[in-house]
């Protein structure tokens, strides 16, 4: 067995313990209960003046919480609502877009040096057809597959390594490609727990609130069109 093969088993096993860790305390400290309408009714103020405290120390620390969330392949879902939650619709999507661009891109970094030959292993011969579509104009090929829904981001990240795209690219497509998403789910997600903290039931009339509508709306409006482009420029490309 060479160094290199070793080294991919170690850096494995750690990725793995990092991610069983991070599970069991998920669970062992019920974080799910946070998220409750009675918790974001009475404690949401408390932690908000907590953290307005010391608000460039916690969004620092936010900030490279998801990156190195983003890096270890870590689903968006928990961090969107933390970043609507904790620091509203602006400055929480402004630190997990950060975030999310800085660890995707490490992670291609990374990848590219330590995995490449099983990124080609697992990934090749199911993108193999994207190859001359890439090949025509990368930077926006991979912009277009971060804004399709229903393709995870860590197969976005990973795909470009099969056509060895500048980092430069990498980087750009890895913001602009979210940011639409994000800020629309953040600021969905800060104005639900807005209303919430003020009193309103979780319900259907919360549709009604500007602050809910405005992103559902923006959310359906970027879905059909992203689906248009698709259906009209990729079809059967992707």
């Amino acid at each position: 067995m060479t160094q290199l093969s070793k080294l991919k088993i170690i850096l494995g096993l750690i990725y793995l313990l990092i991610v069983a860790l991070v599970t069991y305390l998920f669970f062992y400290y019920e974080i799910y209960n946070y998220v409750s309408s009675d918790f974001i009714k009475n404690d949401r103020k408390v932690i908000i003046t907590f953290i307005e405290k010391n608000i460039f120390i916690y969004s620092f620390l936010f900030f490279l919480f998801s990156a190195i969330w983003f890096f270890l392949l870590g689903f968006g879902t928990p961090l969107v609502i933390a970043a609507g939650f904790i620091f509203g619709s602006f400055l929480g999507s402004v630190l997990l877009l950060m975030g999310f661009a800085i660890g995707s891109t490490a992670l291609y970094v990374f990848a590219n040096h330590y995995f490449k030959d099983l990124v080609f292993k697992y990934f090749s011969s199911k993108y193999k057809s994207l190859d001359s579509h890439f090949k025509n104009n990368d930077f926006v090929y991979l912009l277009f597959l971060r804004l399709v829904p229903g393709i995870p981001s860590q197969a976005g990240t990973l795909i470009p390594i099969l056509f060895n795209m500048k980092l430069k690219k990498i980087f750009l497509s890895n913001i602009f490609g979210v940011a639409p998403g994000i800020f629309i789910s953040v600021s969905l997600v800060s104005g639900i727990s807005s209303k919430i903290e003020e009193g309103a039931q979780f319900n259907l009339d919360l549709l009604s609130d500007p602050k809910i509508s405005v992103p559902l709306t923006a959310l359906g409006v970027m879905v059909l069109v992203v689906n248009f482009i698709k259906q009209k420029f990729f079809k059967s490309k992707i």
